[in-house]
């Protein structure tokens, strides 16, 4: 009997909360976008680039093949929370987020580490070949 979902598919659904929780954790958007800009972080920015390497890392380990998909993946997770989080804060006021593009160009950015951890998963996994 095959299993529900391969693993590449697991770990791009792991992936994909990971990036939902980054922007929870880092964007910290509970609170009103009055209030968000002077409320303390739960960690601080220069961590985000760091945690997305280390994802990258642990996440596509064992990949074969395909491992631009985890730091793909991580990137989709950020981006739709933070879309949600435009929708839901525009509907109370529609001049929130009103340069909303460079919030994606930040995120793009700031979790592109990610790829750079699966590199150098693939180097390490070559490392473990010879």
């Amino acid at each position: 009997m095959n299993a529900l979902m391969s693993s590449q598919e697991w770990r791009c659904a792991v992936a994909v909360m990971i990036g939902v929780i980054f922007d929870a954790v880092f964007y910290w958007r509970f609170a009103p976008y009055s209030v968000r800009e002077h409320h303390h972080d739960l960690l601080p920015m220069y961590m985000l680039p760091i945690l997305a390497l280390l994802a990258g890392v642990l996440l596509t380990l064992g990949m074969a093949k395909n491992r631009r998909l985890i730091p793909l993946s991580i990137i989709s997770g950020f981006f739709a929370a933070n879309i949600c989080l435009i929708v839901a804060d525009c509907a109370s006021d529609p001049s929130n987020h009103n340069l909303w593009p460079f919030e994606f160009v930040i995120i793009a950015v700031m979790t592109s580490p990610a790829f750079l951890g699966a590199g150098i998963s693939g180097l390490i996994q070559r490392v473990r070949k010879t």
